[in-house]
């Protein structure tokens, strides 16, 4: 079976932890939804990569996220400053990242049936380049 690729354009979010809460005698869980809409990307990017049939058995995936740039790591030109790091080195941490975009990719159901088959997992976050929007590239490997 040939690799599912696909960009998914926007920023990136990360599944945020689930809050807890207690009205007088009652306690309870919910999520906050902070990344619904990013996922809700996720998932129209994926279905419009024409998926042939669900993967069964394990899977390899990749991910690479495009993080964007601070403004202080622009020229007053436009540019981005020669000395400026590459790599994202602050919050989110890539693996809420990548948490986000199995969620996504496990309720739409057709590609894989839970997010448990991913048995080899890439992930990397970096800056934008000029001309490079941020976003999500992603790569699904059947092993």
């Amino acid at each position: 079976m040939p690799a599912i690729q696909f960009r998914v354009d926007g920023i990136p979010k990360a599944q945020p932890r689930v809050k807890a809460f207690r009205r007088g005698s009652h306690a309870g869980v919910y999520d906050p939804g902070t990344a619904d809409y990013w996922k809700l990307q996720v998932i129209q990017a994926a279905k419009q990569s024409c998926l042939a049939s669900k993967i069964e058995g394990p899977i390899s995936l990749g991910l690479t996220f495009v993080m964007p740039r601070p403004k202080s790591h622009f020229k007053p030109d436009g540019s981005i400053k020669p000395k400026c790091i590459v790599y994202h080195t602050k919050k989110p941490d890539v693996d809420n990242l990548a948490k986000a975009v199995m969620d996504a990719l496990s309720n739409i159901g057709s590609i894989w049936s839970d997010d448990c088959q991913v048995c080899l997992l890439t992930v990397s976050k970096a800056y934008h380049q000029a001309g490079v929007n941020p976003g999500c590239n992603v790569r699904i490997d059947a092993l």
